[in-house]
Formats: C-alpha cells, structure tokens, sequence
C-alpha cells in the first residue's frame, strides 16, 4: 500500500503532498506551492452562476462536459475590503477575523512566527 504524507494549511485546511513513493521512485523533488491570495484584490464573496449541463465527451454522453461548472460573475462579487460595513456580512466578517485572530495567536505560541514578524511585510518570491 502506497502512503503520502500531507502538509496541511492551518488557516485554510487545505492539503498538499508533501512526500509521495511514486515521486521519490520518479526522483522528483518535493516541491511545496501555496496559492498567494491577494487580500485586497480577492473576492472574498464569490457570486457565481450555473454553467449548464452540455453532453459530455464519452460514448454515452457522460464524463468532462465543456461549458459545465460555475462561473464567476465579477461585477457580482465582493472584496474583503466591500463586505466590511455591510451588515449582511458582519457574521461572516467576525468569523473569518476571529479565525485569523486565533491562528496568529497559535502561531506565536508555538513559535512559529516572531513577533518582530508581525511588525514588518516582506514580500519574498
């Protein structure tokens, strides 16, 4: 049996690979990307809209259908930044703060951010 081992997000939950047999058989290396999300670009509410169901590519019309999924509908969808003030969000808003909150909170009690961290923004590639 083949085991992965997973590095997971704290923040997000989000999993990614770390260490897999079939790469290390295929001597590739273990490489670790985190999507960077912009926080004052991101829509942070997405509004999206129903694609429709087009006849997939398989002999019975099942399997990937082009055109399907959700799209996103821009002039829709919010900013962080265009949710704050917005009494529709303000749970939302203090869940998300709240969760933040805590992970910086956590994050400094296990020493893995510094507080000098917390007082300068690098940006590194």
């Amino acid at each position: 049996m083949t085991k992965n081992d997973y590095v997971v997000c704290p923040l997000c939950g989000m999993n990614k690979i770390f260490r897999s047999a079939k790469r290390e058989e295929k001597g590739k290396s273990e490489e670790l990307k985190w999507p960077s999300i912009d926080v004052k670009q991101s829509f942070s509410v997405q509004v999206r809209e129903g694609g429709g169901k087009k006849a997939g590519s398989g002999k019975t019309g099942q399997g990937k259908a082009p055109g399907s999924g959700f799209h996103l509908i821009p002039s829709e969808s919010l900013t962080l930044k265009e949710m704050i003030g917005s009494p529709e969000y303000d749970t939302v808003l203090r869940g998300m703060k709240e969760q933040l909150i805590r992970f910086i909170q956590d994050a400094l009690e296990v020493g893995f951010i510094k507080k000098k961290d917390l007082a300068t923004r690098k940006s590194e590639a």
